[in-house]
């Protein structure tokens, strides 16, 4: 499953949620959008608005979004990718 997550208060799409239906929701489970200034999360942390801090919901992606949004796996792979060139 594929969610944005979008604020309550802005209206703004900090990134998105991607996992499978019946999993556990995880911080690992969000990808941020490109462009992304927000805080790197860790386990135990709450996902706040990237713009406003304000709280956010997870909107579902329809079909017809869907084909906008990368796959699962090369969203993985570009959150990776974006760990590693800040470690460095």
């Amino acid at each position: 499953m594929i969610h944005d997550v979008k604020c309550y208060y802005c209206g703004h799409i900090s990134g998105q949620v991607v996992r499978r239906r019946g999993q556990p929701l995880r911080v690992s489970d969000f990808i941020p959008r490109p462009g992304y200034t927000g805080a790197e999360l860790e386990p135990g942390d709450r996902l706040r608005c990237e713009r406003c801090r304000g709280p956010v919901f997870l909107e579902d992606v329809g079909p017809a979004a869907r084909q906008r949004v990368d796959t699962e796996e090369a969203l993985r792979r570009r959150l990776a990718a974006k760990r590693q060139q800040q470690a460095a």
